[in-house]
């Protein structure tokens, strides 16, 4: 088949397509990825047809953003502000580049927060499948919407048609004055429903994790997490050497968040000292470093999540969908610090399962709630136990196999053969 995958995010979001697109290739097919420019290298490297959509990224712009969503504590408020500054920002531009990338090819898969690139598909008349990686936003009678506790089937109920009707209210004529800008049909309850391929969803999550609930559609398919597997996954030598002089220490990984803020770096540091710890902070988009060295910290670029996080004995981390993933495949226990979005979601179930304390905001983030978190992790015998067992099962599960055998069978009944 002619594949064309359309994405839109930060690092967290495109890795997982990363390992998608590799393994498309290995099973024969072709592959184009369409998304920012900033990506190009990273899918060429595999091999993957590159087609570059949207206005080229703002780091400045995006840190902005960062700053002010984790200031706003309502996630409806939230959500609106991701969606605006993030999945619109210059959508007609975005759409009319997927519309020219997707020419001429037989099946879209689509980010499930990417409505321009699905809109270009469903203009194409594609069959298209949508990704996504946090199963903690579907309606169940099993669940109240996150970030509430479970609340009983009855309140449960309640509480999702409440968030139903707000996000109606909200959400589906912002996203619908977008799509039928550019000749699409009207869409309703887009952020809870319509924002889902209506055929089939791919949810890049482990079932170990966050468990199926019995009333979840069988169009939502759990595959397990998509991993990327990088042929050069050695450690940088000052970091072996950092490893080798010690015990090991607490990882901190922020992913793309971070924001402006010129004291976060600082924070961590004296947090960890409190704990008479060491301690490895990977700089990512957020730009945790120093410029100077501090005794017991070791401040590294990108190392591969699979091969730093085995060598930790804490991971701190924001609960980005493919951090905690990898965190539990390290069999490692968690500190979660969320900034925005699903990351509420995945530090409560980290908690749910026993491998984390409570979780803090990053608004809420200090020394001394960060520096307690820690202790509770190295006091306690459990974490630790419950995280190497979860982890047992993690490394059991072949998401990206899983997920291309499910677009396999899903293209098989809609793309008719080819011959010669």
């Amino acid at each position: 088949m002619k594949i064309v995958i359309s994405t839109w995010g930060s690092t967290g979001d495109i890795q997982p397509y990363l390992a998608l697109s590799g393994r498309l290739l290995e099973a024969g097919h072709q592959v184009r990825v369409c998304t920012s420019d900033i990506y190009h290298d990273r899918f060429t490297a595999l091999g993957v047809d590159f087609y570059k959509v949207g206005s080229p990224f703002d780091e400045d712009r995006f840190n902005k953003t960062i700053d002010a969503v984790i200031q706003i504590k309502d996630p409806l408020k939230s959500a609106l502000l991701i969606a605006k500054d993030g999945v619109l920002y210059k959508a007609d531009e975005w759409y009319q580049d997927c519309l020219k990338g997707m020419q001429g090819y037989d099946l879209a898969i689509c980010h499930y927060a990417d409505i321009p690139g699905q809109e270009a598909a469903i203009r194409h008349r594609l069959p298209w499948i949508t990704a996504c990686l946090c199963p903690g936003f579907f309606k169940t009678v099993y669940e109240a919407p996150a970030p509430l506790p479970n609340l009983g089937v009855g309140l449960n109920t309640i509480a999702w048609k409440f968030v139903e009707r707000t996000m109606r209210k909200h959400f589906d004529p912002l996203l619908n004055t977008f799509i039928e800008s550019i000749g699409g049909k009207k869409r309703e309850s887009i952020g809870l429903e319509s924002v889902y391929s209506p055929e089939l969803n791919l949810i890049a999550a482990s079932p170990h994790i966050s468990p199926p609930n019995p009333d979840l559609p069988r169009r939502h398919q759990f595959t397990g997490p998509w991993f990327l597997d990088e042929a050069e996954e050695k450690l940088p030598p000052h970091l072996e050497e950092f490893l080798a002089r010690g015990s090991k220490p607490i990882v901190i990984s922020f992913g793309s968040m971070g924001g402006t803020s010129p004291f976060t770096t600082r924070l961590l540091v004296d947090a960890v000292k409190r704990t008479r710890q060491r301690a490895v902070i990977q700089s990512g988009w957020a730009n945790l470093g120093m410029d100077r060295p501090v005794d017991g910290i070791c401040f590294v670029g990108y190392v591969p999540h699979k091969v730093l996080f085995s060598e930790a004995s804490c991971i701190i981390h924001h609960g980005g969908a493919g951090t905690t993933a990898a965190a539990c495949r390290a069999g490692v226990p968690s500190v979660v610090i969320p900034h925005l979005a699903d990351q509420i979601y995945w530090g409560t179930t980290l908690r749910r399962l026993g491998v984390a304390p409570k979780l803090v905001h990053r608004r809420d983030l200090d020394e001394k709630r960060l520096s307690q978190r820690i202790a509770e992790v190295f006091s306690s015998e459990s974490m630790g136990q419950k995280a190497r067992e979860l982890s047992e099962k993690v490394r059991t599960e072949d998401g990206v196999g899983t997920a291309v055998n499910l677009i396999e069978s899903f293209a098989s009944e809609r793309i008719p053969a080819k011959s010669g």
